[in-house]
């Protein structure tokens, strides 16, 4: 039986969230469970998109734990270090949220809470009270993140048992044969992520995919040329501007690198890898200081 939140769900899946909204705002499907998680799709691809005012605006009126969780969601991506307060919320929409309409949308979301907070442990035992793909598939990414590729590939196996050939599923794949990292594995991460551009769209997410092959192949400037028509598609992408830093720190462009990583935090100030890159400089200009005090 064919899906009919498809291209829905494949579009925002692969980072194209314009046609995500317009292809959910077209359907009409008359079925509840189906337009609630066809609803959910369409606010999460304005979240990506950084729109989180329009979200709340529109969904904090709405009843159910789908909606409760999505705020969440909204709220600690648009301003993480209130984290401590939004995740206390999560134990009771989770609890609300097994006897809703749509259970997994509910754990999907609340389980993204959880990442984006770095509880990882949170994340997974969410993901693992669930049963479709798209939690399967974030507990991959957690896994990944954990730096632990042996569980991680355990998941994938489960994915690939439900549905080897969803979107969803080549996604977690190519992610993890990048976290391999050997020759084979990101070779065939890259195929995965040509496969999908060929089949829909070369989004600024499957460029950057392959650019992150590339690199780990020692091939930094067919690396830059994949990110610069990442870049002509969406100019503010942060992980595009982030790459390529990195591709322009292999090549000795310093200057170019540092006005990269300007533009990033500048446009995304709350981005992972901002906060990341502050802390450390944080500390290097700390210890600086202690050594210069202590001359």
């Amino acid at each position: 039986m064919s899906d009919p939140l498809f291209m829905v769900k494949t579009a925002f899946y692969i980072g194209n969230y314009r046609q995500c909204v317009k292809e959910a705002q077209k359907l009409q499907l008359g079925d509840q469970s189906l337009d609630l998680e066809c609803d959910i799709l369409m606010y999460r691809a304005y979240l990506a998109e950084g729109k989180y005012n329009l979200v709340l605006g529109e969904v904090q009126s709405r009843s159910g734990p789908e909606f409760l969780a999505l705020v969440l969601l909204a709220k600690i991506m648009q301003n993480p270090s209130n984290k401590d307060a939004i995740v206390s919320e999560v134990g009771n929409v989770l609890n609300e949220g097994a006897a809703s309409l749509c259970p997994d949308i509910v754990a999907l979301l609340c389980a993204n809470v959880y990442l984006q907070a770095g509880d990882y442990e949170s994340t997974l035992r969410v993901t693992n009270s669930a049963s479709s793909l798209e939690c399967h598939a974030l507990a991959v990414q957690t896994l990944i993140q954990m730096n632990r590729v042996d569980i991680a590939t355990k998941e994938m196996k489960k994915m690939q048992e439900i549905d080897e050939d969803a979107t969803v599923s080549q996604l977690a794949l190519a992610a993890l044969n990048i976290a391999m990292a050997d020759a084979k594995s990101v070779q065939t991460a890259y195929y995965v992520y040509q496969e999908l551009a060929d089949k829909f769209e070369p989004t600024a997410i499957l460029l950057n995919g392959q650019a992150v092959c590339f690199l780990l192949q020692g091939k930094p400037e067919q690396a830059e040329d994949v990110l610069q028509k990442a870049l002509d598609k969406d100019g503010g992408h942060p992980e595009t501007l982030i790459n390529l830093s990195i591709v322009s720190q292999f090549l000795g462009a310093k200057d170019s690198a540092k006005r990269y990583i300007s533009q990033v935090k500048d446009s995304h100030p709350n981005h992972p890898y901002v906060t990341r890159l502050e802390e450390k400089e944080k500390i290097f200009d700390e210890l600086s200081s202690a050594l210069l005090s202590n001359r």
